[in-house]
């Protein structure tokens, strides 16, 4: 069996360099971050932000480019994973094959495998740069046939095993509204739970 891991929100405690990052991008628009909902930006691929944020049909590269290495120089000084996960990995990793499914860039995922060591975990990741920032249930219909079961914060992520029949987890925990959990399969409020249910 094969479970297949949302990283932001769902091992990553994102909003610490999440929010150092979106606020200095803000702020040199003259923008606060008091004037959003920062947190619903984690997950979302980064196009999808800067459309909300600036609300044109302007090229976001410069701003998906800014913003992103702003995170991962946070990252890099103060990133933290969610208490437990290191254990939690550890123990599942002896059960079962660990993917990572996160619409985020090459380059952050690359700096968070640096950071936290997760290749001692995962043996394959499905990067949204790498698709376009395709919907995850895309990604996941075009590159798995076995099956596996969806590990997230976010209706996408829930979405990502429902609409390939797959059994899902929603992390209570990350950054998603109570709402989003409702199609899951079983919720969870820690990710230490995931030693007991699996």
């Amino acid at each position: 069996m094969i479970l297949v891991f949302d990283f932001d929100g769902t091992i990553h405690k994102t909003e610490i360099a999440y929010k150092k990052a979106i606020a200095e991008s803000l702020g040199e628009l003259n923008l606060s971050i008091d004037d959003f909902d920062f947190k619903s930006f984690i997950g979302m691929g980064p196009k999808e932000v800067w459309d909300l944020i600036l609300k044109d049909d302007s090229d976001k590269t410069p701003y998906i480019r800014k913003n992103g290495d702003r995170i991962i120089k946070y990252m890099k000084e103060e990133g933290a994973l969610f208490d437990g996960a290191l254990e939690t990995l550890a123990y599942l990793k002896e059960k079962y094959e660990l993917y990572i499914l996160s619409k985020c860039r090459r380059v952050y995922m690359n700096a968070a495998r640096e950071k936290f060591g997760l290749d001692r975990f995962f043996s394959k990741y499905f990067i949204g740069e790498d698709y376009d920032y395709l919907d995850k249930y895309k990604i996941l219909r075009k590159e798995l046939n076995d099956p596996y079961i969806m590990i997230g914060d976010r209706k996408e992520d829930i979405e990502a095993g429902l609409r390939n029949k797959q059994k899902t987890i929603f992390a209570n925990y990350g950054y998603g509204k109570p709402a989003e959990s409702n199609s899951a399969d079983i919720k969870i409020s820690s990710i230490r739970e995931l030693k007991d249910i699996l």
